[in-house]
């Protein structure tokens, strides 16, 4: 005959002896749900720094092609004006940009979500209602 399947085998268990199983289950549940956690914050946090990553490189450029379109424009600036007052004008727009691009990144971050793991926050809800019965 075939071997027992595992519902049979906890069919064939006496009441005590399932009583010790649970904390090693708890235990088992403890630390999956902790693995579950790791993985999930783990890929998070990889995307999130690829991101970043690609991001700063991105930034890179702009910022070295906004200084080119300055000098073009201090150049530019100078064929009608003095190269200082040409100078001090691209500066003070540059300035102005910059106050206005950082007022704009300050309110896009006070909104920001923090990175939490959603997916390991419900499977922990659930095991507590089961737990509770209230499933």
């Amino acid at each position: 005959m075939a071997e027992k399947t595992a519902r049979a085998k906890a069919r064939d268990k006496s009441f005590l002896s399932l009583i010790t199983d649970v904390p090693h289950l708890i235990v088992a549940l403890i630390r999956a749900e902790l693995e579950l956690l790791k993985a999930e914050l783990v890929a998070k946090l990889k995307a999130t720094g690829i991101g970043v990553g690609l991001f700063v490189i991105s930034l890179s450029l702009v910022l070295l092609a906004l200084l080119m379109l300055v000098f073009s424009a201090v150049f530019a600036l100078s064929l009608v004006l003095p190269l200082w007052a040409a100078t001090l004008i691209a500066a003070g727009v540059v300035l102005l940009a910059a106050l206005i691009f950082a007022g704009i990144g300050a309110k896009v971050m006070s909104g920001a979500k923090t990175p939490v793991p959603h997916e390991t926050v419900e499977s922990i809800r659930e095991d507590i209602r089961v737990v509770r019965g209230e499933k």
